[in-house]
């Protein structure tokens, strides 16, 4: 790896073109960072068989961070993979969350309500990659269709039960508290083990999903969306790029590295 960045980036609306899923405008800076030999981190909502189909495609073999945080998969060299994770299973709280949306009459879709196709209908995913993304453990993506007044309320009442709900590029995601910036934050302390040095981090984002992760980063990247406004983060080193999806990550990462050169 290299001595001196680990790259963790979300990945709809991020290092993914929000409508067509294609990472190729940013091309050039993923061949840059696997010339300079520095891991890339997907750190994400989508599932570990998403994630895993993504990663064959990128010819990625850092370890990667599932479900808005809620595990870190470690990949070793002999293709075993320790699983280490922060969150409850789902199964555990969709009871919970039922009698939350009955008692107050909310009107959203869960992804435990959605076969393949209303998957594929929803995000405009293929089959086989939205068969990966029902396979969820730690999370519940919510599909609003109430108020935005109601999401407020539903939102505080998720959270008063013990849950959390945090919004992601498409949906509402709800689970047990887990975050990307604890499990980034735990990463960073894996990679200083491992390595004997503690890596500055840069990581990429669009969504509110991604604030904490933005907020524990040495080097915030705020990846301009084509459908909303940036998030709030609190760290005054955040770049905030001018191109939309892939083509604003790979501006961000083709300048930071070519900053880091002149140094």
């Amino acid at each position: 790896m290299s001595a001196s960045y680990l790259v963790v980036t979300d990945l709809d609306g991020t290092l993914l073109d929000h409508h067509s899923y294609s990472w190729q405008p940013a091309s050039e800076a993923l061949d840059l960072l696997k010339a300079r030999n520095i891991p890339l981190v997907l750190c994400s909502s989508k599932t570990a068989a998403e994630m895993q189909a993504l990663r064959e495609a990128l010819k990625l073999d850092a370890p990667f961070i599932v479900e808005n945080g809620a595990a870190i998969y470690l990949p070793d060299e002999q293709g075993n993979t320790e699983i280490v994770d922060f969150g409850k299973n789902r199964s555990d709280f969709l009871p919970l969350l039922e009698r939350i949306r009955s008692t107050g009459d909310y009107r959203f879709t869960g992804f435990s309500d959605m076969n393949v196709t209303d998957v594929m209908a929803a995000t405009g995913l293929e089959e086989s990659a939205a068969v990966n993304a029902l396979q969820r453990q730690f999370t519940e993506p919510v599909l609003w269709q109430d108020t935005p007044a109601n999401r407020d309320r539903f939102v505080q009442q998720v959270r008063k039960s013990g849950l959390d709900a945090v919004q992601g590029g498409r949906f509402l995601h709800v689970s047990t508290g887990c975050d990307k910036g604890r499990a980034v934050d735990w990463l960073r302390g894996w990679y200083a083990k491992t390595y004997g040095h503690s890596p500055e981090v840069i990581a990429l984002g669009d969504s509110d999903n991604d604030v904490s992760m933005l907020e524990s980063a040495d080097l915030p990247v705020l990846v301009k969306s084509p459908v909303k406004a940036y998030p709030q983060v609190r760290n005054s080193n955040t770049y905030r790029t001018r191109g939309t999806g892939p083509a604003g990550w790979n501006e961000a990462i083709m300048k930071i590295i070519e900053n880091q050169d002149r140094k």
